[in-house]
């Protein structure tokens, strides 16, 4: 898809974004995918997001939000357990949510790939990730984009695993 640009998240998006949030949500729900839900994520986690700079987008020429994904270096203390393959620190990617209305565009790949390239810019040698088991079009673009599955973690608040991911840079 072209017509957008990456870009990180401002204040004045957040909005746009938690709407875009919760019409992917209710795509993944409908189509049997519990990996969100009203307890997770949450608007303040977006806003938080934001504040930290570590929000992105994909914002349409006319201004509307497409895709987003927080990217930044915490790892989620669910990920102590997974043998990443890679050793060394990494960056994260966390909360991605593409518009259904633009879904199989492109938008989420280019996501990904902003990823990637500021792990590489800050010398990091991995790119990290997680999805639920359940959310399969997520765990086709993680192997067509040459992620590697690394193991699985439990928890609480679902029944089924998340899967890890990771790309080496």
């Amino acid at each position: 898809m072209e017509g957008y640009q990456l870009r990180p998240a401002r204040p004045d998006d957040l909005d746009q974004i938690w709407a875009l949030v919760q019409r992917a949500v209710a795509k993944m729900n409908g189509e049997g995918s519990m990996q969100w839900n009203a307890d997770y994520p949450l608007r303040e986690d977006y806003a938080e997001d934001i504040r930290c700079g570590s929000l992105w987008c994909a914002a349409a020429d006319d201004g509307q939000i497409l895709g987003t994904a927080c990217i930044d270096q915490e790892e989620d203390p669910a990920y102590r357990e997974i043998p990443w393959t890679t050793p060394g620190p990494a960056m994260f990617v966390h909360r991605a949510a593409v518009d259904p209305e633009v879904q199989r565009t492109g938008v989420a790949t280019a996501l990904l790939e902003q990823a990637a390239e500021l792990a590489r810019e800050k010398g990091l040698p991995a790119l990290r990730l997680d999805t639920y088991c359940e959310n399969s079009g997520m765990r086709r673009l993680l192997e067509k984009l040459r992620f590697c599955w690394t193991g699985e973690f439990r928890q609480p608040f679902r029944p089924r695993p998340f899967f890890a991911y990771e790309l080496a840079l």
